[in-house]
């Protein structure tokens, strides 16, 4: 045996018994001897990995690699120093390098799966666990780490597959647990699948039964009952993984959103700066205190703290859209409009963009097809549905896709050419979605289109209705609606739905004023049952259960003199029409009453009555009946 060979002997037997010290200098020893030595320099270089001596590490293992160019293990080691001094992409390059020797090497396969996941590229790293996955399939971590990349990359049902299947090999992996947990939460957020939010709170428990003092599976059963509407349960939760873990960041940002959900503003606030005082350079902590500054009308302050949350995540969407919100409130539509372009695609913001190509975005339309599509809901579709008389005026013509239940409403418009039910790529030339519109002619506070009335009742169903109103008697006809879409599936919606509507009870001292025939437009079965629960079939018309769309609406709206509203689609038809409307609306008003202005620059025909403080309705009842006490004396 040559010395080299006793010396490589010797310095192995160091480092296989921890003697790191005396195994680095027989290495170097051997190097003496034998400067290419690919042994040597191979297990230098892992040597130099295990001390975190990355530059070493390099210097060694790329002289290892040149000189065993087939050996995958060298070069995934090689690949491994060079990620660890920031050199990602030569690292990516040698872990591709031993995969195509070696397709199923797992630890090629799993570190460049982390680099991929590290980059966000969480698409590229399931590939490659999947991958593992098929070449070790009774491995529990790497079914739990394909979870993870399937996760991050959105696919929340995969993710929960791979998990069981974790489980399946390993029923008392507790991390796997709650991720299944935190996957099934995320199905559960969809409407059609709320009963996976029960599954997932089963997994969490189980977690919690392992691991008692798990706080993590704490702040997950809270954010399960948070999105069940259960606040004051998800608080307790939240509180008691605070007490056994006082500087756990992201459960200090949860409890603040419950303790807004129950209207505990100061409170929530504190938890917000008691995160931040923990991490200052949370994004997520500014963007929740920003947040509850809307809510307390503070926006100025709220655009600055979603500024610093950009600034620290440059990318949030939520950063971004809460910020339109607040520069919007304010006026401020030049920069509100443009940045709510940041919303569209994403769901809970402004729906899913059907049509990113051949968007229209200002040039010239003469003798084009312009197709504007509805992307949010019946009350925006109906402000904003205004732009197609400025599009139809640059010489376009005209094509709407929009919800049935306002087609036959928009087709009495002059200045829309079709309505289909949808359209393909052959039907237009080029496309803009509705609520786009107003960045596209780059609308400000004082030119905001509002020149009369741009909605008109259908003519059949303005003959129709008219039948059924009774000969007038000189009394001031009057509708109502005081309650919205309460949308139960989805929390942050139910919640803002929540401070909106208010009960009928509520509008009792209306009733008392005298002229006044008044005329419920609030649709369905549980308006109906509130009319009778108060006692108020004499006193107030139910003629809503023959409505079949908007068009219908709009023709009971033409036979009133006002429509008093909370903050509904309702208020934005009325307006449209150009018939008095009186918004009441609450305290944390929605961007487009700016702060609750008695005026409005969107509907000239509507005054708004704002709640002077959260959920007081009685002061908004009492201004109301105290106007139409007004009307009617006069």
């Amino acid at each position: 045996m040559s010395h080299a060979a006793k010396l490589l002997q010797a310095a192995i037997a160091h480092h296989q018994a921890g003697k790191l010290d005396d195994a680095e200098k027989t290495y170097r020893k051997v190097l003496r001897v034998a400067a290419a030595d690919a042994d040597a320099l191979r297990l230098l270089g892992g040597l130099y990995l295990q001390t975190r001596q990355w530059a070493s590490a390099v210097a060694c293992l790329e002289k290892a690699a040149r000189l065993r160019p087939a050996d995958p293990e060298t070069l995934t080691n090689y690949g491994i120093a060079l990620y660890k001094s920031a050199r990602r992409d030569e690292a990516v390059a040698q872990y591709e390098r031993a995969l195509a020797l070696r397709p199923d090497y797992l630890s090629a396969l799993t570190n460049l799966a982390t680099l991929y996941q590290e980059n966000g590229d969480p698409l590229r790293a399931a590939v490659l666990f999947a991958r593992a996955v098929a070449a070790y399939p009774g491995d529990a971590a790497l079914h739990y780490n394909h979870g993870n990349a399937l996760f991050a990359a959105g696919r929340a049902g995969d993710a929960a597959e791979a998990y069981e299947q974790a489980l399946r090999l390993k029923p008392d992996y507790l991390e796997a647990m709650i991720n299944l947990g935190m996957a099934l939460s995320q199905m559960g957020r969809s409407a059609e699948s709320g009963q996976w939010l029960d599954v997932a709170r089963s997994w969490f428990d189980k977690a919690l039964q392992a691991d008692p003092h798990n706080v993590v599976a704490m702040n997950n059963v809270a954010n399960v009952l948070r999105q069940q509407g259960r606040a004051a349960e998800a608080v307790d939760y939240y509180q008691r993984a605070l007490a056994l873990k006082p500087d756990y960041v992201e459960a200090a940002i949860n409890l603040s959103t419950s303790l807004r959900d129950l209207n505990r503003y100061e409170e929530a606030i504190d938890y917000c700066r008691r995160a931040l005082a923990l991490r200052p350079n949370s994004a997520d902590a500014r963007i929740n205190l920003g947040t509850l500054l809307q809510d307390l009308t503070r926006h100025e302050e709220a655009v600055s703290c979603f500024a610093e949350a950009l600034r620290l995540k440059p990318a949030s969407v939520d950063a971004k859209w809460n910020q339109t919100l607040s520069l919007l409130a304010l006026g401020r539509y030049a920069e509100g409009f443009e940045l709510y372009e940041c919303g569209l695609g994403v769901t809970h913001m402004r729906g899913d963009n059907f049509m990113p190509h051949r968007r229209w975005n200002g040039e010239d339309i003469t003798g084009k097809r312009l197709l504007i599509w509805s992307e949010q809901g019946f009350g925006d579709s109906l402000q904003f549905i205004r732009y197609a008389q400025l599009c139809k005026a640059r010489g376009a013509t005209v094509i709407v896709v929009c919800p049935p239940p306002l087609r036959r409403l928009f087709a009495a418009c002059g200045f829309i050419d079709a309505l289909p039910a949808d359209a393909v790529d052959g039907d237009f030339d080029v496309h803009a979605p509705m609520m786009s519109l107003p960045y596209i002619f780059g609308t400000r506070l004082e030119t905001v289109p509002a020149q009369g009335p741009y909605l008109r009742t259908p003519d059949d169903a303005r003959a129709q209705w008219a039948a059924r109103f009774p000969a007038r008697t000189g009394n001031l006809r009057v509708g109502l609606v005081w309650a919205g879409n309460p949308r139960e599936n989805q929390i942050n919606a139910h919640l803002t739905d929540r401070r909106r509507s208010m009960a009928l009870e509520m509008l009792r001292p209306l009733f008392d004023v005298a002229g006044v025939d008044f005329y419920s437009l609030q649709m369905g079965a549980a308006a109906v049952a509130q009319i009778d629960v108060c006692g108020l079939r004499s006193r107030i018309a139910d003629i809503m259960g023959d409505v079949r769309d908007f068009a219908d609406t709009a023709a009971i709206i033409e036979n009133l003199d006002l429509v008093i509203s909370v903050d509904t689609s309702v208020v934005h038809l009325a307006g449209g029409l150009g018939k008095p409307v009186w918004v009441m609306s609450r305290f944390d008003a929605c961007w487009r009453w700016l702060q609750n202005r008695p005026d409005n620059p969107w509907y000239p025909s509507a005054r708004v009555f704002g709640q002077p403080a959260p959920g007081d309705w009685a002061i908004v009842v009492e201004k109301v009946r105290a106007a139409l006490l007004t009307i009617v004396s006069a």
